[in-house]
């Protein structure tokens, strides 16, 4: 599956954009200079679209343009976690044996960056291949990955499902349309629910 017909399957299941943000190119330009690389076109359309939202359930989604659930500072906080890990030798699923490396790398271009993280624990990554290709690493919360050499748009529609995206046995499946819930921009603001399209067909 491309990027551009994974990315159109995950944006009719998902709905109508429903978020503006303003100064969103020099916010994106910011957070990859500090990268060193472009994030996927596709995982950057989701989050234009949708962010900052909590989605199915579990899955939080910040915005680089946005001063509270802000991408740029949740990337650079999360990276600067990942890398105090010490890891041992043996890992479940380890990206090391899948990136030819002898240590794991965070936020670095042959490393994993942090994508969205969700309330169970689980953090999803990109990291590419020898030939550049993207993979997708999700972490399910006790320090094993799965891996998925597909774009994070087909990981998503994965996601929201009920797949195995996480490893063998981690799908949850909510029938119906999929749920959003916003997250707040200010201590004052209210929460707002609302519902993609319906999935029954």
């Amino acid at each position: 599956m491309t990027s551009a017909s994974s990315l159109r399957a995950a944006l009719d299941m998902l709905g109508e954009p429903v978020t503006e943000h303003g100064g969103t190119d020099d916010a994106w330009r910011g957070l990859e200079d500090d990268l060193g690389f472009a994030l996927p076109d596709d995982y950057k359309t989701i989050v234009e679209a949708y962010a900052p939202v909590q989605l199915y359930e579990h899955l939080y989604l910040h915005h680089p343009a946005t001063e509270r659930w802000n991408l740029r500072r949740w990337i650079s906080e999360t990276v600067t976690a990942w890398s105090e890990v010490e890891w041992d030798d043996e890992i479940d699923g380890d990206p090391r044996a899948v990136l030819g490396t002898d240590e794991l790398r965070f936020g670095t271009p042959d490393g994993l960056t942090p994508l969205l993280g969700s309330d169970r624990g689980e953090t999803v990554f990109l990291a590419r291949d020898s030939a550049g290709k993207p993979l997708i690493f999700a972490e399910n919360g006790e320090e094993e990955f799965f891996c998925q050499a597909i774009p994070f748009s087909e990981w998503l529609r994965q996601y929201v499902s009920g797949e195995d995206a996480v490893g063998p046995g981690s799908g949850i499946l909510y029938p119906g349309p999929v749920k959003f819930r916003s997250l707040p921009m200010t201590p004052q603001d209210p929460e707002s629910v609302w519902f993609g399209p319906d999935r029954s067909g």
